[in-house]
């Protein structure tokens, strides 16, 4: 039987998890003495094709709560379910008592998304072997390279996608939706994506703020500034130890958790070894979003995104059958500690 107050620290773990957009679109209930994991639509982006990155994010929370509950002498057995409902629960963790701990429950307070410079000198293959080894037990794949040319191919990639992004209407009016502009914009919300955390000049937060003015937004399509922002972001994918593709090795929500769990596995595993990580999620997304919703872009950005397929593909040659979840960068940070995402209490996260 999992006592109220255990209940409630577990789901405070489970809620350091990292999210797209830091929505947290996740929601837990204790039954039966075991806990139930759901989906939260209220907090899933709208744009999230088939609800893909709310399942990984999902899939974070479960394997946060799996370590947590390890560090409290209790094993977890994961149950994920067959069905992809938003409504419908989505894992159930059973919790037996144990004495086997895990290492990793020290620094789930611990990590954190690193966007600043890194060092570029490669990972190596013996510590690229000890983050694989963190999630061989895990149904997910995992791909790396750290190969300077595939870097910068992925830095042009990556800003030949996220440009959309900024340049089409549904997209850029769900990214100013979610963007938190202030310090009291954070504290009162307490989820959606921190302005000042992404490390941009103070000028493009003012000019962000001006995109909701359609006007504004016409003229930035107009004069290509969103190709400037989206390249100033990729730039930081040439400087990385290595990067790490995450996929999912079956369709549905049960592949896409399954990746989100060995994602934090991962960068919690990174984390303890000293390193940094900034997950890269517009490419994997739209890749997905093109092939399975080409409608919802303009003709133009989808015959674009169709374009990218092969060279991605031929950057991680090993997960050609596979679905792309998520891009890790990894490496040694060079810059100050980021500010930490603020995070729903979790009496918002509990269904009793």
């Amino acid at each position: 039987m999992v006592a109220t107050e255990l209940f409630t620290d577990l789901i405070e773990a489970a809620s350091l998890a990292p999210s797209a957009d830091n929505m947290q679109a996740w929601a837990f209930r204790l039954r039966d003495g075991a806990i139930e994991v759901f989906l939260d639509p209220r907090r899933l982006l709208p744009t999230d094709v088939g609800g893909m990155f709310g399942w990984i994010g999902v899939g974070a929370a479960v394997e946060n709560l799996v370590i947590a509950a390890a560090r409290r002498g209790l094993a977890a057995t994961v149950e994920l379910s067959a069905a992809g409902g938003a409504a419908e629960r989505a894992a159930l963790v059973r919790l037996q008592p144990d004495r086997a701990d895990d290492p990793l429950a020290g620094w789930l307070a611990e990590r954190v998304t690193d966007r600043g410079p890194y060092d570029a000198s490669p990972l190596g293959a013996a510590l690229v072997a000890d983050l694989g080894a963190a999630v061989r037990h895990l149904e997910a794949g995992v791909h790396w390279t750290s190969a300077r040319v595939a870097l910068a191919r992925m830095a042009e990639m990556d800003a030949s996608s996220t440009y959309i992004r900024l340049e089409h209407a549904p997209l850029r009016d769900e990214l100013l939706g979610i963007l938190r502009f202030t310090r009291g914009e954070v504290e009162r919300t307490r989820h959606g994506l921190d302005f000042e955390a992404l490390g941009m000049p103070r000028a493009v937060g003012l000019l962000a703020r001006q995109l909701r003015r359609r006007p504004v937004a016409g003229a930035v399509s107009l004069f290509g500034v969103g190709h400037l922002v989206a390249k100033a972001f990729a730039l930081r994918l040439r400087s990385a130890g290595a990067l790490c593709l995450v996929t999912a090795r079956r369709a549905g929500a049960a592949g896409y958790i399954e990746a989100g769990r060995a994602m934090e596995r991962i960068w919690l595993t990174a984390t303890a070894s000293g390193l940094a990580v900034q997950p890269h999620g517009v490419l994997p997304q739209y890749l997905t979003k093109v092939e399975a919703e080409p409608e919802t872009f303009l003709p133009h950005h989808a015959c674009a995104l169709q374009a990218l397929r092969a060279p991605f593909d031929a950057l991680f040659p090993g997960a050609r059958a596979e679905r792309p979840a998520i891009l890790l960068r990894i490496g040694r940070s060079l810059g100050a500690t980021p500010r930490r995402s603020v995070r729903l209490p979790p009496e918002q996260l509990i269904r009793w």
